[in-house]
């Protein structure tokens, strides 16, 4: 159905009686209930005044258009791919939340706005955990899911992602990161090295870090749960830091810029 006339019918005090959905109508001095809402097969709205009202005015006495009583397509909740194991906000530098992201079982992802529609279209996207980057300026670790967001903070380390997957990196995120050292932490499989160099080439202060020990898509929640450590995190970023120096140092001393 279409959400905003229906939200606004339920503002004007919809309620369902007898299996049938009645509110006052708003085209005339209406005191008994007299607008019956029905849907058809179709998820069409429709709208009878028993006082005989005609449709079209009680559109425009509605505020809306003829065109909201049609279904939109990014509100008709598509079937659950599976069983519904985690819901994940991306709030805004309030708190507030500006979509979901719904991880189900067996493993797939689908997001909607804070509102229910299934599209995000022009919603504002933002980094997962906002305002907790927002509030420290410690090193950041980013990685390919909130989930595994959740078992890099359980590890004591302030981490992100983004929604969408590869394609879901935005230039304003930089804004947010900009001066400050990430750590990137990728999925073992293409998509994962390709979305490291990518958000890499966006932040000066990056070290891309392949994970010891995974076997192809596995990422860093597996090597957690396999035994690593916030101690053998800290090593193995001071490694991969080291070897980016080093090659920076002779890539100066190249160009002679150093000696």
């Amino acid at each position: 159905m279409s959400a905003k006339a229906w939200k606004i019918l339920e503002d004007r005090g919809l309620r369902e009686e007898n299996g049938q959905f009645k509110t006052l109508c708003p085209a005339h001095a209406d005191k008994k209930q007299s607008l019956q809402v029905m849907r058809n097969d179709k998820q069409v709205i429709l709208l009878r005044c028993f006082a005989g009202c005609a449709t079209v005015d009680v559109v425009e006495a509605l505020g809306i258009k003829m065109g909201d009583l049609w279904p939109e397509d990014d509100v008709i909740v598509p079937p659950p791919p599976g069983k519904l194991i985690a819901t994940y906000d991306y709030v805004d530098e309030q708190g507030a939340t500006l979509y979901q992201v719904l991880r189900y079982d067996p493993k797939a992802f689908k997001q909607r706005r804070a509102n229910g529609t299934w599209k995000l279209g022009d919603v504002r996207r933002v980094l997962y955990r906002l305002p907790q980057l927002l509030a420290s300026d410690r090193p950041v670790v980013i990685v390919e899911g909130e989930k595994d967001v959740h078992n890099v903070e359980s590890l004591g380390f302030l981490a992100t992602t983004v929604s969408g997957g590869v394609e879901g990196w935005r230039s304003e995120f930089a804004d947010v990161l900009r001066g400050r050292v990430c750590i990137l932490l990728p999925d073992d499989d293409d998509p994962g090295r390709q979305f490291s160099a990518h958000v890499a080439t966006w932040l000066p202060y990056s070290v891309g870090l392949q994970l010891p020990g995974l076997q192809p898509k596995q990422d860093v929640s597996d090597w957690i749960a396999s035994g690593g450590t916030a101690a053998d995190l800290r090593e193995l970023v001071r490694g991969a830091a080291a070897s980016k120096l080093d090659v920076a140092t002779a890539v100066a001393k190249r160009l002679g810029a150093i000696r």
